[in-house]
């Protein structure tokens, strides 16, 4: 029985709309916005790339000393009918520095249509010979290029390194001959680096050292380079001072009491 107040009634009509997947709608307007853009963008780059405006007319390269422009232009892959816009920067980059000559490359392009390429090059301070392969090493030991006949073959040349003992041996004795050589490029005038034709390692690793208008072989041995090296120079000062290169058969840098001995030929 009722007995008053207010009667509700249950609400059938249809649900309410929660409203929660309002931003579809939204959402799918910018996406088709930047799907036109993106299609937009990709279509103009195409036509750039393959317009005469951007073709490369003028390529600039700096730091081609000893490889020369030729062969550093053959190693980008890029040419004067290259597009600026096709190209990537970053590829010819990698393309240069998968050589040993390049340390480092850097690639820059000017709008519209020409090229700047700067090659920091490996520098070469002696010559390899490894079993007969010419191989190009820097001041660290690390053989970066083989010797091509159109390189420069003015470097002194390390042999005899295949036949030291193990890994780490071959690169203590390799190390020697080189810090060697760096005694010598410093600018004494009595063994000047540009003198030396050869170092051979011999056996144990004892180094022997061979002059370009010499023929006798100088023992230098094994360690205190240095010490060798100043002594040598005295030396070699006093022959040429007393021109007795054409009586000279050998010189012993390890002789006893840090003493040279200068072996001379009979008569």
């Amino acid at each position: 029985m009722y007995s008053g107040g207010k009667r509700y009634q249950p609400y059938r009509g249809e649900p309410r709309s929660s409203g929660g997947f309002r931003w579809l709608g939204p959402l799918a307007g910018v996406l088709l916005a930047l799907l036109l853009f993106g299609t937009l963008g990709f279509l103009a780059v195409q036509g750039l790339s393959r317009s005469d405006f951007f073709q490369i007319t003028d390529i600039h390269l700096e730091g081609c000393k000893q490889i020369g422009k030729e062969r550093a232009l053959e190693w980008s892959g890029v040419d004067i009918h290259t597009n600026l816009v096709a190209m990537s920067p970053k590829e010819v980059k990698a393309r240069l520095e998968s050589h040993g000559w390049v340390e480092a490359a850097d690639v820059k392009p000017e709008w519209p249509n020409r090229l700047i390429i700067t090659i920091k090059e490996r520098v070469p301070v002696a010559i390899q010979n490894r079993e007969g392969q010419l191989s190009y090493l820097d001041r660290n030991g690390r053989a970066f290029a083989a010797v091509e006949p159109r390189d420069d073959h003015d470097f002194p040349v390390i042999s005899g390194l295949a036949g030291a003992g193990g890994r780490g041996e071959v690169q203590t004795d390799l190390l020697e001959a080189l810090q060697f050589l760096h005694f010598a490029a410093q600018g004494n005038r009595n063994l000047p680096v540009q003198s030396i034709s050869e170092i051979n390692v011999g056996s144990g690793g004892e180094l022997v050292l061979f002059l370009l208008s010499r023929p006798f072989p100088i023992r230098l041995g094994r360690g205190d380079l240095k010490n060798k090296y100043d002594r040598l120079s005295a030396v070699l000062s006093g022959v040429y001072k007393r021109r007795e290169f054409t009586g000279v058969s050998y010189i012993d840098v390890t002789y006893r009491d840090n003493q040279v001995l200068v072996g001379l030929t009979d008569g």
